[in-house]
């Protein structure tokens, strides 16, 4: 295109020379570094009228050709917006985490007990109808030291709403009060657990720690709390021994609740069991 450009230009200069009232000479011609923008359509002769000239393209003819014959690539103005093809994006599938895996056992070194008095779902004879809804840590059948001084670890990351700072333990006149209705009703339920702390989880999972001596610092209703962090003392309050014979009784009741259920409602206590060593991640034995 270089070449056809220059030719034509030197011809015009070339039928210029020495005519008198001729046309104007031709304008030099400029060398492109090819760093400029492509040419323009060459402008109409000069006989023409400039208001029946054709208006100017930014574009290239797609389907020029050069001497050779070979079809030229269409060159489009950088004035003119470039699209780009646009990319499919595959979905991506993220699956949500169980809400009821992720948990540690709450004291640690503790093992989940065989003894099916402790577990989940096991009958209450002291009681009409009355079944069992957590996981006993006593010292004889957790595999480890359970006593006043033992701490007690937050279960899995979570929000504490509710814990007993104020809490009265129960007396005599209270049990009297408990046994005469046998046990039932669920403010006496929640009278039996003594001294508590419930963290709720993600997935809307809380946890239940039940009969504690005592609450750790810093621990309160809106605190949150990591897995594994101390937040109290297991001990025996809401039970009669706390009166009757203290020192006598001991443990931790552990509960995990989902909505208004809690793990291993309607199963056996084995079945339970099992549910709880997947939570803790112990698989099964």
């Amino acid at each position: 295109m270089f070449a056809i450009a220059f030719t034509i230009a030197m011809l015009g200069v070339s039928s210029s020379d020495g005519a008198e009232g001729g046309p104007e000479p031709a304008p030099p011609v400029q060398v492109s570094t090819g760093d400029e923008q492509p040419p323009e359509q060459q402008e109409p002769a000069a006989t023409e009228s400039v208001a029946s000239a054709p208006p100017r393209s930014t574009v290239s003819p797609p389907e020029q050709a050069d001497r050779s014959g070979e079809p030229i690539q269409a060159q489009v103005s950088q004035s003119q917006p470039t699209t780009q093809q646009s990319q499919v994006i595959e979905p991506v599938t993220v699956e949500e985490p169980d809400p009821l895996s992720g948990f540690i056992v709450p004291i640690a070194g503790a093992c989940v007990t065989e003894f099916e008095g402790h577990l989940p779902a096991a009958p209450r004879a002291y009681r009409n109808d009355g079944i069992h809804e957590g996981l006993d840590f006593y010292e004889w059948a957790s595999c480890t030291t359970v006593s006043y001084d033992t701490p007690i670890l937050a279960a899995k990351d979570g929000v504490v709403i509710r814990a007993d700072l104020d809490y009265v333990d129960v007396t005599p006149e209270d049990w009297a009060r408990f046994e005469a209705v046998a046990f039932e009703g669920e403010q006496i339920l929640d009278e039996l657990r003594g001294r508590q702390i419930w963290i709720e989880h993600a997935g809307g999972v809380v946890t239940r720690y039940a009969h504690l001596s005592r609450i750790a610092a810093g621990i309160g209703v809106g605190v949150h709390v990591s897995r594994g962090q101390l937040i109290g003392y297991p001990g025996e309050s809401g039970q009669r021994e706390s009166y009757a014979a203290p020192g006598t009784d001991i443990h931790l009741h552990f509960e995990i609740r989902i909505g208004e259920s809690w793990l291993g409602e309607g199963l056996t206590p084995l079945e339970a069991r099992a549910f709880y060593l997947r939570a803790f991640g112990l698989g099964s034995d």
